[in-house]
């Protein structure tokens, strides 16, 4: 792209949450020419061709698997004059504090001011305060609608309570006891850890793309939910899809910086070219929508509904609310409408289990809670063999039935929605269920992330396995939660 008088190239840069690493596709880095005089300081350069015996892939390979850019490593050299130094980055090299700090200044500042030119509103503050209401409205925070009243729910206020944290966590321990088969086929999976899979974080197999997250640590999956669930908080309870976007940025360019991150980790393709968009601070959704017309509207990855569980709990008095939430916030980087109606699927299961409508453990009410959410998820599709699709894979009669580590689509949404409700229609011990679903291999953090809500809310926390609740930033998380619930009226 070419801005102003600045030639820059947009590529994927790869960083871990702590240690710092590059490592793995995560966030856009600009290149910028060595006689740049506003940015002396930093300067990053290519370092040849991808190497074929490393494995790190052309731009082709990150066009034919999503998964691949995730796991993909460039090579790069970083130099700051203020060192005088230069690193080339390898699977195993370590940068420095220098290093990092003086191509973050420069990645912020070059990103931001890119944006700028296209919204007149720069990206919000991650660290902002949750109680301030967003520009232009300043009785957001006081807005009722969010609250929970008792007539919303057949369920007690403390069931309900089980419930929704049974969704939060439930979803953070599929993704990060799936990151264990990520990108396996089943026969890897089963080859590394036997026929009952890890019995814990501790058990993962860390090679180079496991290696990236600490013992106990979620993914990207679980990061995104909590960006869309920080949102809400800062709004005083609403859903607004351009407060959602600058804060998606945010991420992207820092990560949680409380926790370590340098970075957002492991953007998936689809959403890396949507905040790469120059319309995305201003208008997401024509951004996201020109990303799918570009792929020939192809692409229809799981990303955005592994982010949109918490969608399910706000409002959930309300179905047609939360369809429009939900539409909302998948439209930002997803316009394909499979990912509208795989997101609308997950939320009003979710939503209904929380008014109590059906008992999901009881067959008769389970399968009516499965086909009101049909309902409502397929009115975003109107093409016959797309229905058909999202029945087939919603009602599969088997794990096996959904082929989740067939190469070519492992991160198609209806995959991962397929993994979701098959643990929502045949789960009755979470632990057994998310181990046999992990050891189908492919996208195993994304299908557990969004199986482990289902369930969670099917079962409650409290019936979540306690040694998997142990995760590296518990206490930070539990923060989170409890403020989301205090906003909703739940604690």
């Amino acid at each position: 792209k070419v801005m102003a008088t600045t030639a820059s190239i947009v590529c994927r840069v790869p960083l871990r949450r702590s240690p710092f690493l590059i490592s793995s596709a995560s966030f856009k880095f600009i290149f910028i020419p060595s006689n740049n005089e506003e940015y002396p300081n930093c300067r990053v350069e290519p370092v040849g061709e991808p190497d074929a015996e490393s494995g790190a892939p052309s731009h082709a390979d990150f066009e034919q698997s999503d998964a691949a850019a995730r796991s993909a490593t460039p090579r790069m050299t970083i130099t700051t004059a203020t060192t005088h130094s230069t690193t080339t980055s390898t699977p195993s090299t370590t940068l420095n504090d220098a290093h990092l700090e003086a191509v973050k200044v420069h990645m912020t500042t070059t990103v931001n001011k890119a944006r700028e030119q296209n919204s007149a509103d720069p990206p919000g503050d991650l660290q902002s305060n949750a109680n301030e209401a967003p520009r232009g409205d300043p009785e957001a925070s006081h807005d009722p609608i969010h609250v929970f009243r008792p007539e919303w729910s057949s369920l007690t206020k403390e069931e309900v309570v089980d419930k929704v944290k049974g969704t939060i966590y439930g979803q953070a321990i599929g993704d990060a006891i799936g990151l264990a088969t990520e990108c396996m086929s089943k026969a890897e999976a089963r080859k590394l850890y036997g026929e009952q899979g890890p019995s814990g974080y501790q058990r993962t197999y860390l090679d180079f793309h496991r290696s990236r997250w600490d013992e106990g640590d979620w993914t990207e999956d679980t990061d995104q939910m909590l960006v869309v669930l920080q949102s809400v908080v800062d709004t005083g309870g609403k859903v607004e899809s351009l407060h959602f976007a600058k804060r998606l940025n945010d991420w992207m360019i820092f990560g949680f910086p409380e926790l370590g991150d340098v970075g957002g980790m492991g953007i998936g393709t689809t959403v890396h070219r949507a905040l790469a968009n120059v319309q995305f601070l201003s208008n997401p959704h024509e951004a996201a929508r020109e990303v799918w017309e570009r792929s020939g509207r192809y692409l229809a990855t799981n990303e955005a509904l592994v982010r949109t569980s918490v969608l399910g709990v706000v409002s959930f008095n309300n179905l047609d609310k939360i369809t429009g939430n939900t539409n909302e916030i998948c439209t930002v980087t997803h316009a394909d409408p499979r990912c509208a109606a795989s997101c609308v699927a997950m939320t009003t299961a979710l939503a209904l289990m929380l008014q109590g409508k059906y008992d999901p453990m009881k067959d008769e009410g389970n399968k009516a809670l499965v086909e009101e959410a049909l309902e409502y998820a397929c009115r975003h599709l109107s093409l016959d063999e797309q229905i058909k699709e999202l029945h087939h894979h919603v009602m599969s009669s088997s794990l096996e039935d959904l082929k989740l580590d067939e190469e070519s689509s492992i991160t198609y949404t209806f995959k991962a929605l397929g993994a979701g409700f098959y643990g929502l229609r045949k789960a009755t011990d979470f632990r057994k269920t998310i181990m046999e679903l992990i050891m189908e291999g492919g996208d195993a953090d994304s299908n557990g992330a969004v199986c482990g809500a289902l369930m969670g809310c099917k079962l409650g926390f409290k019936a979540l396995p306690q040694d998997l609740l142990q995760f590296k930033n518990r206490q930070w998380l539990d923060d989170r939660v409890d403020s989301f619930l205090r906003l909703m009226g739940l604690l």
